[in-house]
């Protein structure tokens, strides 16, 4: 992979040595004065760059060598910021300036070269110094310190008593019942990952689930593995806990493993692999766990997704995710360690310890770890709440938390540098903050964390990091109901204790800087980034003393009331503004009108929640890539917004009110857009409509219609839809995934606003009412989330492009291998029955339908709905029956009787209701959970 133009640990000298070569090309030849003077920055800053890496794997260093590194660190960014600048000057003008503007603008380059040469003999003394120090101090030669604490609490999970423990007596029986359970295959070797979070018990299940059955075998081991594992060692544990006692066991992994095997050969083993850290550490583990038939079991346990999915192929497998404790057992936890029962809580220290249970968030490790703390301090309220006020603090320097900040260090350190880079970006986030994954990776991409990788955009490559942090459980998927149709993680959440860890490090690499480190603040602190997140005392004076002149960042939330001076902000790459204050009568009006001209290297702009005033051109902004500007109440004395200049943009949110905006014409010179969201048909010209269909890159699109400013003739509005058809065909027929139609539109649009949407995954309409099922259906074959299509008829010739057959007047029935990537179904019909064949919606996770058998003719013999029990991955089915008075609940109990013959009927979420009566007054409803 290439290297990452920023990083936490490197700062900018990757991209910093990328720009110093093109200075060194031919396109800057004019450069001669200097050109010697840039060589010699280029040579030197390779070798810090090199040393900067090294001293990146080092998980402690001496105080000098940080020092040095930091300066290192700071100089680079400060070396490319003086680049950009000079970079941006020589490169303005165009070949159609006048004469006098073609004279000024060379004047204006001889000054700038005379600059340049200046700042180039300033920096070489910087570069010149700093590589004097490097060989003063022997940075080169600096050993790593140790960061390991002198007991490793995991064995207190080996001995503890299982009457001290709490929650954990359901997981330890599911896993227990599972590995134990008798049937035709209970003979074959079975292994069960629990994978979770670090602190979660991972290590305290697999033991209790290992001492209820341990006696159940005949040989037994519980070894651990750990990050840096020493595998004759594991493998030697292994031997001599199954009972192999042999004086001869070299360090030879092949004959180790030859030795287990044939140990184990004619035994029925059970063994515990505790804390595996890589694949590549088990598959040589596994190469000792014979497939026997003696009903052997293993247990494994890990804090990365895949190395639990590994764990399991290749047998009869099970993934166990670990479950952080609910608020009851939490409450229970931490009152047992502090005062034996809850109820020994006394009053005053109640809500400090409602407060500090939630910071902890079920993570038994955490909770543990504050009750010791606390009960260090004695009953002192004041130095309670000091610690809940300043945990990110304690976490840091207390000996009670030394080993919950080793297990988040353990999950930190073992991270690569690109990943690492991308978590300490969330420190950029208020706590319990969802964050969003689009927006995430586009500020990722803007900052320079995203590398460029053969055959994938910058988004996929990003989205990947994002997908490896929910993997290593770093950061807590949020499930929503979408993402689970489309099976995709769409937000996060970042536990507050690993907030404080992240927060920790972005102090310590000055990579964010929030409000909460006003202290480091100062007039001569070379901040790069700033997030305010809350409202605090003088805030407002500390930002006006600092140089915010090498800001590259700056992010502002609601509770911070606060809107700095944009004009003073010159180097910025990314300016995200989030206010809640468009609604009140006295909100101040935020005017981008010029104040953002000069940001030359922006790259991520999104402002909501203002009374906004926006430029009539963004024709400087060449490197913006993310323009948001979505949920804004807008001045309306300019209603048109010229982006055609934006060359690099890549995502484009318009701002979303009863009206929107008109963009000029020329939006076809976008080629490099992707998302573009609350683009209005009412308000934009035939001509810019004709455009989005030159768009091929265009991935996502959000179309509304809210009526315009001026009343439309019928037939502007029908060239409009006969355009917009022609756009959206050449658009399904290139790379649009994702399409949201928020209006009403003739039905021959409909019909005709596809031919081969290939690539088609998802299309949200707000209610769209058509005859029949439009035939391009049929081919949108990754087609995975379809909402709010309303069909008057289905005739016989409109189910063929379900999938489907249907019997006259009865039934339909969806054949076998039909919507192959389908997640979710909604169906509501007044036939007979609706039948599923064998092999059908494979993917199916949530079935919700809707039966009315009020109309003339109905059957009421049979259920409504049949051949649920092969609907593969189905895990919810919600059925609402509309009968006539009395028939109810037969409808209903012949539903749950067919939902009942699926074979894994007892762990799904099932919903049965009927509404009895002509009139929809009455109504029932059965659950299963």
């Amino acid at each position: 992979m290439a290297a990452i133009a920023v990083s936490a640990s490197t700062g900018v000298m990757n991209s910093l040595l990328s720009k110093l070569s093109i200075l060194l090309s031919d396109q800057y030849k004019q450069l001669k004065g200097v050109r010697k003077d840039i060589e010699f920055l280029s040579c030197e800053l390779v070798d810090m760059n090199a040393a900067l890496e090294k001293l990146a794997d080092m998980e402690k260093m001496d105080v000098q060598t940080r020092v040095w590194r930091d300066k290192v660190r700071e100089m680079a960014y400060d070396i490319e910021d003086c680049i950009d600048v000079f970079m941006h000057h020589l490169g303005q003008g165009h070949d159609k300036d006048g004469l006098f503007r073609k004279t000024a603008r060379k004047i204006r380059k001889l000054r700038v070269r005379y600059q340049i040469a200046n700042k180039i003999q300033e920096l070489k003394s910087r570069v010149v110094e700093q590589s004097q120090s490097r060989d003063r101090y022997k940075i080169d030669e600096a050993p790593a310190t140790s960061t390991v604490p002198p007991v490793d609490p995991r064995v207190q999970a080996m001995f503890e008593d299982a009457k001290r423990l709490v929650g954990i007596d359901g997981p330890r029986d599911e896993i227990t019942q599972w590995l134990m359970e008798e049937g035709d295959t209970s003979e074959q070797l079975k292994v069960v990952s629990i994978v979770g979070f670090g602190g979660l018990g991972k290590t305290t299940l697999a033991n209790q689930v290992y001492n209820k059955i341990k006696s159940e075998f005949q040989c037994t081991a519980f070894v651990s593995v750990s990050r840096s594992p020493d595998m004759p060692k594991i493998l030697k544990d292994m031997l001599s806990e199954v009972g192999y006692h042999s004086m001869d066991m070299a360090d030879d992994v092949s004959k180790l493993i030859t030795a287990l095997t044939e140990h184990l050969a004619d035994k029925r083993y059970l063994v515990v692999i505790d804390d595996i850290w890589s694949s590549p550490a088990w598959n040589i583990i596994r190469c000792a766990f014979m497939q026997n038939n003696k009903s052997s079991r293993v247990i494994t346990t890990t804090r990365i997704q895949e190395v639990a999915t590994a764990c399991c192929s290749g047998c009869q497998g099970y993934v166990y995710e670990i479950q952080p404790l609910n608020s009851l057992d939490s409450r229970s936890l931490f009152f047992k360690r502090l005062f034996d029962t809850e109820d020994g809580c006394p009053k005053q220290y109640r809500e400090i310890s409602k407060d500090m249970i939630k910071k902890c968030r079920g993570v038994p490790l955490a909770i543990t770890s504050i009750a010791s703390l606390l009960e260090s301090q004695g009953m002192h309220v004041e130095k309670w709440e000091k610690i809940r006020d300043s945990l990110g603090y304690e976490l840091e320097t207390s000996s009670k938390m030394e080993w919950m900040r080793h297990v988040l260090s353990l999950s930190y350190n073992d991270l690569p540098h690109h990943l690492k880079t991308c978590l300490l970006y969330l420190g950029a986030y208020p706590e319990d903050y969802e964050i969003w994954k689009n927006d995430l990776v586009r500020l990722w991409i803007a900052e320079g964390f995203v590398p460029e990788k053969h055959g994938l955009d910058l988004e996929e490559v990003a989205e990947g990091y994002f997908n490896e942090l929910i993997n290593r459980c770093m950061i807590q998927p949020v499930v929503d109901h979408i993402g689970e149709i489309l099976g995709e993680v769409r937000s996060c959440r970042v536990h507050d204790l690993m907030l404080d860890l992240i927060l920790l490090k972005c102090t310590e690499e000055n990579f964010i800087t929030t409000n909460g480190c006003l202290h480091n603040m100062k007039g001569t602190s070379q901040v790069r980034r700033i997030s305010h997140q809350f409202h605090t005392r003088n805030m407002a004076l500390a930002v006006e003393r600092m140089n915010l002149s090498q800001l590259r960042s700056y992010m502002l939330y609601p509770a911070a009331k606060y809107v700095p001076v944009i004009s003073k902000f010159e180097l910025l790459r990314v300016l995200r503004l989030e206010s809640d204050s468009y609604g009140r009568k006295d909100s101040e009006c935020l005017d981008l009108s010029n104040s953002t001209s000069h940001l030359f290297l922006l790259r991520y702009l999104e402002v909501s929640g203002f009374r906004l005033k926006l430029p009539k051109k963004f024709g400087k902004l060449q490197h913006l890539m993310t323009l948001r500007l979505a949920i804004n109440l807008l001045d309306f004395s300019n209603p048109t917004l010229d982006v055609t200049s934006l060359s690099s943009l890549r995502h484009l949110t318009l701002p979303y009110n009863p009206i929107c905006l008109e963009l000029r014409n020329g939006v076809s010179k976008l080629s490099n857009l992707q998302t573009l969201e609350w683009f209005d048909i009412s308000m934009n010209s035939v001509e810019t409509i004709k455009e989005l269909g030159e768009l091929t890159n265009l991935r996502e699109l959000d179309l509304k219609a809210s009526g315009g400013t001026k009343e439309e003739d019928s037939e502007t509005k029908t060239l409009k839809y006969d355009t917009l058809a022609a756009s959206l065909r050449r658009l399904g027929n290139s790379n649009l995934r994702q399409l949201h139609a928020g209006f009403s539109a003739p039905e021959q649009f409909w019909n005709n606003c596809f031919t081969c949407p290939h690539h088609l995954q998802w299309i949200g309409f707000t209610i769209i009412k058509t005859s029949q099922i439009p035939t391009w259906m049929a081919q949108a074959n990754r087609l995975a989330y379809l909402d709010r299509l309303q069909v008057a008829q289905l005739p016989s010739e409109d189910v063929q492009v379900l999938v489907a057959e249907m019997v006259p007047e009865k039934s339909i029935i969806i054949r076998s291998n039909a919507f192959p990537v389908l997640k979710q179904f909604i169906f509501s019909y007044r036939l007979s029955c609706l039948m599923f064949e064998p092999g059908a919606m494979p993917r199916l996770k949530k079935l919700d339908i809707t039966y009315d058998s009020r109309g003339p003719g109905s059957e009421h013999e049979v259920s409504p709905v049949a051949g649920v029990e092969h609907l593969a991955s189905l895990e919810e089915v919600s059925v609402v029956v509309k009968a006539k008075h009395g028939e109810g609940s037969k409808l209903g109990s012949l539903c749950r009787e067919s939902i009942q013959r699926h074979p894994r009927y007892q762990s799904m979420n099932v919903d049965v209701e009927y509404e009895d009566g002509d009139d929809d007054g009455l109504s029932f409803s059965e659950d299963d959970d």
